[in-house]
């Protein structure tokens, strides 16, 4: 039986029946791994990487004050990073990342992109009088699953620990960015 209090600490999952005060928290049980406490550390994602675009930002925006069409170039820049459900660092360079990159590209063979940068240029033909912002948006991925945790001896009296419904949100690589043009009142 779970109690109340692990239930909202990231779906931890215990074998038998414990009380609050017998079980690690998520973050010892992931740091147990982190040190290289544990004899195996996996991670098992749960489904299919799930892609979604991420928050317009504005990057730029243009104006035509003539009665000719005139083109106009907008650069823009911005970046990208990995985040997790579980408040504890999962990311490139640590084991907790690794763990999952290794699970992430044996399921679904494929490298997981940890953080993007992006420059670019968009040239826009503007008509007589006529503006125009541009918006950016990044496309992100998550992936939702499972650390799978076997200790030697036991850890809070069990030999064998889970954590469960740990999601990772990053940068998509395919595409990386989805841009709009709107149309907006020329200030001239």
């Amino acid at each position: 039986m779970l109690t109340g209090a692990v239930a909202l600490l990231g779906g931890l999952l215990v074998p038998g029946v414990a009380t609050a005060a017998d079980e690690p928290t998520v973050r010892q049980l992931l740091e147990q791994c982190e040190q290289g406490r544990t004899d195996v550390c996996e991670f098992h994602p749960s489904g299919a990487p799930h892609v979604y675009r991420g928050t317009y930002e504005l990057a730029g925006g243009a104006q035509n004050c003539s009665e000719g069409t005139s083109t106009r170039v907008i650069r823009w820049e911005s970046s990208q990073s990995t985040t997790n459900s579980v408040g504890v660092t999962i990311n490139a360079g640590v084991t907790l990342g690794e763990v999952f990159e290794a699970g992430y590209e044996l399921s679904f063979q494929q490298e997981w992109s940890w953080s993007t940068s992006k420059a670019d240029e968009i040239r826009h033909e503007l008509g007589p009088y006529q503006a125009v912002d541009i918006f950016a948006a990044p496309m992100r991925e998550q992936v939702t699953g499972t650390y799978e945790m076997h200790f030697g001896d036991p850890y809070y009296g069990h030999y064998y620990w889970y954590v469960h419904n740990v999601t990772i949100d990053g940068p998509s690589s395919q595409p990386a960015w989805d841009v709009k043009v709107e149309g907006v009142a020329p200030a001239c």
